[in-house]
């Protein structure tokens, strides 16, 4: 106390307390990249969450856990005495405490089973930010294939089958020159747009998806496999097999369906569809 009192710096209670706000910042972007949109909708629509996109609270969790590291190291050595202390009263009760010790490390291992197994209650916490991240997805926020915001419009007028000088004639009519070999985020950042407010402008008219398509979002189809999805749908696995190689998508029906989506560069809605024969 004489430290405060004498008006110095306590680095000790500076770290303490930088631990303690970098904890509660770690906590909170937890929580938000928990239940925020999927990447690819992140970076198409900018959706701001609290005031920053998604990609802007990655960057902070991401910084703050490193920075967190060497403020614990530096926690560790300003309490190093007590902490010693601390170890050696732990270690001569370590008998005292052999059931505590052999209870809580059995339980630990457990938990880490159980999470690598996906079972209940631990599975269920996932699907749960499944169901966040999937219930961010619509017509409006879907872009038309994955990280369409990478393409030049060139290319995305090729995906989507559209001439591009129409693309460009829409875009010059809502005040936007562009050039073919323009990237779309670059178009759209350079108009203070997000890729979808751009793409929205480009005036093109695509088929509304199905009810049953939107009905699925938010049912974690994402983490499951092709085979658990089959199951769900009362689908065979063999045809469906055969539905997606016809689309050109080659699976031996475990891997992950966002996985497979990501690889063939299409939506997890849209391997469904292939599944269920929805694409013809």
């Amino acid at each position: 106390m004489a430290a405060y009192r004498k008006g110095r710096f306590s680095w000790r209670a500076f770290v303490s307390l930088y631990v303690t706000w970098s904890s509660i910042i770690l906590l909170v972007s937890g929580i938000i990249l928990y239940i925020a949109p999927p990447g690819r909708i992140a970076k198409w629509t900018h959706i701001p969450i609290l005031g920053l996109e998604k990609s802007e609270w990655q960057a902070i969790h991401t910084i703050f856990s490193f920075i967190l590291i060497i403020f614990a190291g530096l926690h560790l050595y300003y309490n190093w005495r007590p902490f010693t202390s601390y170890l050696r009263d732990r270690f001569k009760k370590t008998f005292a405490l052999r059931k505590e010790l052999t209870t809580s490390l059995l339980l630990t291992i457990v938990f880490f089973v159980l999470t690598l197994w996906n079972v209940p209650p631990f599975s269920t916490i996932m699907d749960l930010g499944e169901y966040f991240t999937e219930s961010w997805e619509s017509n409006v926020s879907e872009p038309p294939i994955p990280h369409a915001e990478e393409l030049t419009i060139e290319e995305l007028a090729k995906t989507i089958k559209q001439p591009a000088d129409v693309l460009l004639k829409n875009l010059q009519e809502n005040g936007i020159q562009a050039q073919k070999d323009m990237v779309v985020k670059d178009v759209a950042k350079k108009y203070d747009l997000s890729p979808s407010d751009l793409y929205e402008k480009m005036k093109i008219s695509e088929p509304p998806k199905t009810s049953e398509t939107k009905s699925y979002a938010g049912r974690g189809f994402g983490r499951k496999s092709v085979e658990e999805i089959c199951k769900e749908l009362n689908i065979p696995l063999s045809i469906a097999l055969d539905r997606l190689k016809a689309q050109g998508i080659e699976t031996d029906g475990t891997i992950l369906l966002r996985d497979l989506a990501d690889r063939y560069n299409k939506t997890p809605m849209e391997i469904v569809d292939i599944i269920e024969k929805k694409e013809q």
